[in-house]
This record gives structure tokens, C-alpha cells and sequence, in this order.
């Protein structure tokens, strides 16, 4: 699954992203943060290295960087506006 190399385009500057997981104070937020500054730093490149280090499973980074993909930080972060349905 996510065991070799992961393919992501990280968008974000690592100044910003280490602002960012410095000034967040939501923990789950921030193993998210951390997750996306190793792999923009390429400190760690494999699935299985990440959940080792962030004390996650690789199938939540997996669902982790789904989000990111599809939608950013805000879409990762959870900080959509609500729809008012």
C-alpha cells in the first residue's frame, strides 16, 4: 500500500509549514502538519517510515494525504466553512 516511495506534491514552503505546526494547537492537527513537513523536507519518503515516526497507521497518512490532495491544507485541516444544510 503506502510501503515504497510516496508520490505528493507539497505545495506549501517549509517555513511555512513548520509556522504552521509551531501555532497549532489541535494535536491531531499537528501530526498532520509534521506528516507533510517531513515529506516536504524529504526527511522521510515511505509509508511505512511515517507511521513509524508519527505513531500512526499508514492507511490514516494514507487518508491523510487523500485529503491533501484533493483539497489542501483546508480540506486536511478540516477548516471548510459548513454547508448549512
Amino acid at each position: 500500500m503506502m510501503s515504497g516511495k510516496i508520490k505528493i506534491e507539497i505545495t506549501e514552503s517549509e517555513t511555512f509549514l513548520l509556522e504552521l505546526l509551531k501555532s497549532e494547537k489541535n494535536a491531531k492537527n499537528q501530526a498532520k502538519l509534521q506528516v507533510l513537513y517531513w515529506l516536504k523536507t524529504r526527511q522521510v519518503e515511505s509509508g511505512g517510515h511515517l507511521a513509524g515516526l508519527s505513531g500512526h497507521h499508514q492507511t490514516t497518512i494514507s487518508r491523510w494525504l487523500t485529503k491533501y490532495r484533493n483539497g489542501g491544507l483546508e480540506e486536511l485541516l478540516g477548516r471548510k466553512e459548513g454547508s448549512g444544510k
